[in-house]
């Protein structure tokens, strides 16, 4: 009897928490004005923070296009291999030149033909478009800390109360916390999640369709969006004098 007496409390407070769980469940309506909103899945996006970047960036654009296209290497030798034509991108920016000269580059590399003139040539257009969101927008990011947390604290137990010759081997160990811990975290990019992002599309296109297309996005630094923002647009004001 006195081992049923103690099941009794248990099975009690399990079924209260069961019955309180499907409560909680049942507080979610099953109908709504409108649709929830939520994440989507967790994905990396590169950050834009050097001109070797917009390099890597033209690299792998041509590459993709190359692939879709046919051309390059396994059409080089032939007679009838297409020529592309890199059209300047509408947008003067610094990095619309650069990707412009980097997209050449690219092709040339991969044994693409480039022409000098548009006329019998697949176009190629460069489309980079700027979008500036909301300050303070929050990430996913977890950081790994327990390797560094548990070397930390074996560090200070060991440090405490220990000889120095074994706080020296404390030490050690909490540096080799902190290698491991950049290891671990040395693809995240520095700082808070930019407010700057960049959509740069490039287009394949003949004379009455499309042929291929990539489009990336990329973050970018806030302190170097002048790079990728073109100038301030201007406006005629028309200023009417008296009669």
């Amino acid at each position: 009897m006195e081992g049923l007496d103690r099941v009794r409390p248990t099975a009690l407070v399990a079924s209260i928490i069961i019955t309180g769980a499907a409560l909680t469940g049942c507080m979610t309506a099953p109908y709504s004005e409108t649709p929830l909103a939520t994440n989507f899945p967790t994905a990396p996006q590169p950050k834009l923070q050097a001109a070797a970047h917009w390099v890597t960036v033209a690299d792998a654009t041509a590459e993709a296009l190359v692939a879709s296209l046919g051309l390059g290497d396994p059409c080089a030798a032939a007679p009838a291999c297409p020529r592309v034509f890199v059209r300047r991108p509408a947008q003067q920016t610094d990095f619309a030149r650069g990707f412009h000269s980097a997209l050449i580059t690219a092709l040339l590399r991969h044994k693409v033909a480039v022409s000098h003139a548009p006329a019998g040539a697949i176009g190629l257009d460069i489309d980079i478009q700027t979008v500036r969101f909301s300050p303070n927008r929050p990430d996913a990011r977890f950081l790994p800390l327990s390797v560094l947390y548990a070397g930390g604290w074996a560090a200070y137990g060991v440090a405490k109360h220990a000889a120095p010759a074994a706080a020296g081997l404390a030490g050690a160990a909490l540096a080799g916390g902190i290698d491991v811990y950049r290891w671990n975290t040395s693809d995240w990019a520095s700082g808070p999640t930019p407010q700057t992002e960049l959509i740069v599309t490039v287009s394949a296109s003949d004379a009455t369709r499309y042929l291929g297309r990539v489009s990336n996005v990329y973050y970018v630094a806030d302190t170097d969006a002048s790079l990728y923002v073109g100038p301030p647009q201007l406006y005629d004001i028309a200023v009417g004098g008296d009669r």
